[in-house]
């Protein structure tokens, strides 16, 4: 039974390493911003949720530490069968018709040329977050609330909110 949920689970690893990296690019952004000046100002918590057109949830939030450190943490939510089972799993739980896979991730980022980069050395759910993964995301704007950024996985632009 738990191989019907591996399409979603594929749509949801998308999902989560594109907001797990933009989450840390979107933290450095703004014309004229020296890459040391975006380091500082990304420093902090972001988080955000995103649903996707098969109604799979990630919730999830980053911190940039000083020193180029980050950790992840989150969950992601989707729809299973009312009879779905799974044994009891210390990431993972079937709570109100949803399977929740509970994720942590560590690794390190940088800003190099307007860029955020990050790169993952440990994670709880390497389907979805797999150690070694790494990206860049090209920082526009970051205030005391928002971080804006495009992906340059898709070229969206997102906001990412900094957690207090």
């Amino acid at each position: 039974m738990a191989c019907a949920c591996l399409g979603p689970l594929r749509t949801a690893a998308s999902i989560v390493r594109a907001l797990l990296f933009a989450f840390s690019i979107a933290s450095l952004g703004g014309c004229g911003t020296s890459d040391d000046d975006f380091a500082k100002v990304v420093v902090g918590t972001w988080g955000s949720r995103e649903v996707a057109p098969d109604d799979v949830i990630v919730e999830s939030q980053f911190t940039l530490l000083p020193g180029g450190r980050v950790n992840w943490q989150g969950e992601l939510r989707m729809l299973v069968p009312a009879d779905f089972y799974l044994p009891d799993r210390p990431n993972y739980e079937v709570r109100n018709g949803r399977l929740v896979y509970y994720f942590t991730a560590s690794g390190k980022w940088a800003v190099r040329d307007g860029y955020l980069h990050t790169k993952i050395e440990s994670s709880t759910l390497p389907s979805l977050m797999p150690v070694g993964f790494a990206a860049a995301w090209k920082l526009k704007e970051v205030t005391s609330k928002e971080m804006i950024y495009v992906s340059a996985a898709n070229g969206r632009t997102r906001v990412e909110v900094r957690k207090q």
